[in-house]
């Protein structure tokens, strides 16, 4: 039985009301009742800054519907530095099965579970809603002192940080800034990574599989798989890259010839699952799986022992058709075992985390051409450049095409930064403790505004959202309160209270 939606039929009271701080809750839920797909932002955009004319504060949009708030220091901080509050408007759109709910109508319902504050049966929006909400109240509330504050709202981050990258050339002046799309409370987040993808097509001529050939599909299951930039440290297999090496073991993959092939479904996911679609000499079949099972096995106790025990490699009869010859073959695969993947530099500033990294996305056929997606990371542009490099050079030795796309740029630490020494006080004013200093392996606006706006000194920092991107998202109570207050005495310190 499929399960309707609360929200269709729910008043658009809810659990939130009586949180604290109120006026961060009660905004975060007027965010929610306005539907806020990527690329469909307008209204939300529209109320807020209704909201803020209201407030008697100034605002203005650019060409791609970012907004910018424009509030007056609190009396006295007039003189103080402005501080840029930035978050974004739009939010992932993902509901259960069974769960029936249309993102472009109906609102979203914050519910209180216990410790924390989750959706039924969808996203919950707090990535990035709650980091919007902290932002307009702390400028509204008369006990935080601040100098003037512009507050970034951009559109479209969930989708490639569109909205962040259109940002005009001084639609915004201040110079240091405060990011507010962190989700651990005890973190304040330093380093984001670029990102550059590569498409790369190999093209041949198919013909008809020759009489007396065997057809045999080939599939590499079992994988756990992950997001290229979070989880691309734990060496978790490629699906696509042990498809390749199994069809190569055998003699180097003499005389198969592809039919077709495919692996992996986003550019940001490892694959978790390749198939192909072979022609082989009915003579070779034996020694062919013998070889890819013998390759699966070795894999799975040695280099997968402990990360990906489930993989498989399985051969199974298939319809035949046109197939590659056995040279335009030979560089798909072998040109598939070549590209690089997985981590490439640790960072030397921050332990832990990943520097640069490529990923072997996606590879899919048509009948007269193989692409294959990659996606690269890096926090250094010349690292991100390099690997860049790489493959338009694979794909000159392969005889491939290589189309890049636009750069996304990343974002390297400032050990010397105002805003992360005003952060670090006060972390130990408010939690008694120091926070870690850390960075992501993934994009983060402060990577491109700073591009935007040279000499821009950022950090982030946000409150515990557990299952962004996913039904399961939740944000707890009390870290939305404590951040809250961090907010506040940072932006008093920044304005020299």
């Amino acid at each position: 039985m499929i399960a309707r939606s609360p929200y269709r039929d729910h008043t658009l009271m809810n659990d939130t009301d009586a949180l604290e701080p109120r006026a961060v809750w009660r905004i975060f839920a007027a965010i929610n009742r306005i539907p806020r797909m990527s690329g469909h932002e307008a209204a939300v955009q529209e109320m807020l800054e209704t909201r803020a004319r209201g407030l008697g504060h100034g605002t203005k949009r650019d060409a791609v519907g970012n907004l910018l708030i424009l509030v007056p220091a609190t009396r006295g901080k007039e003189g103080a530095p402005a501080v840029l509050l930035q978050g974004h408007t739009d939010m992932v759109c993902e509901a259960n099965a069974g769960t029936v709910h249309d993102f472009l109508k109906d609102p979203i319902i914050p519910v209180v579970r216990g410790e924390w504050v989750t959706a039924s049966g969808t996203t919950l929006g707090a990535d990035n809603a709650i980091g919007v909400a902290m932002a307009l109240a702390a400028a509204e509330d008369p006990a935080v002192v601040h100098g003037p504050l512009e507050i970034l709202l951009t559109v479209d981050e969930e989708v490639g940080l569109r909205g962040a990258a259109e940002v005009e050339p001084g639609f915004f002046s201040a110079q240091l800034g405060l990011n507010l799309d962190s989700e651990d409370e005890t973190s304040v987040t330093v380093s984001c990574a670029g990102m550059q993808e590569s498409k790369l097509t190999v093209r041949g001529a198919p013909s008809a599989v020759p009489a007396g050939w065997a057809v045999r599909e080939v599939a590499v299951t079992g994988l756990v798989g992950g997001h290229s930039g979070i989880d691309i440290h734990k060496n978790h297999a490629n699906a696509i890259r042990i498809l390749a090496r199994a069809l190569l073991a055998s003699d180097g993959g003499a005389g198969i010839r592809l039919v077709r092939i495919e692996g992996g479904n986003k550019r940001n996911a490892i694959p978790r699952e390749a198939r192909a679609t072979i022609a082989v000499p009915a003579g070779r079949v034996a020694a062919v799986e013998a070889a890819a099972a013998a390759l699966a096995d070795s894999v799975r106790r040695e280099e997968a022992a402990g990360v990906d025990p489930g993989l498989a490699v399985t051969f199974s009869p298939a319809a035949g058709g046109a197939a590659w010859s056995a040279a335009d073959s030979a560089r798909v695969l072998h040109l598939l075992a070549a590209i690089p993947h997985g981590v490439t530099a640790m960072s030397s500033q921050v332990d832990g985390l990943v520097e640069s990294s490529t990923n072997l996305a996606v590879v899919e056929s048509d009948a007269g051409a193989v692409h294959v997606l990659c996606t690269s990371r890096s926090s250094v542009m010349s690292s991100l450049e390099q690997v860049a490099l790489q493959h338009r050079a694979l794909a000159a030795l392969a005889g491939a095409q290589c189309e890049q796309g636009p750069r996304t740029p990343g974002w390297q630490p400032d050990p010397s930064s105002r805003v992360l020494a005003a952060v670090r006080e006060s972390f130990r004013a408010v939690f008694g403790a120091e926070p870690r200093v850390t960075g992501i392996h993934a994009g983060l606006e402060c990577g491109v505004l700073r591009e935007r706006s040279p000499g821009l000194d950022m950090v982030s920092f946000g409150p515990d959202i557990r299952g962004a991107h996913s039904p399961d998202e939740r944000v707890r109570i009390a870290s939305v309160q404590n951040v809250y207050r961090l907010l506040g005495d940072v932006l008093g310190r920044l304005a020299g209270r």
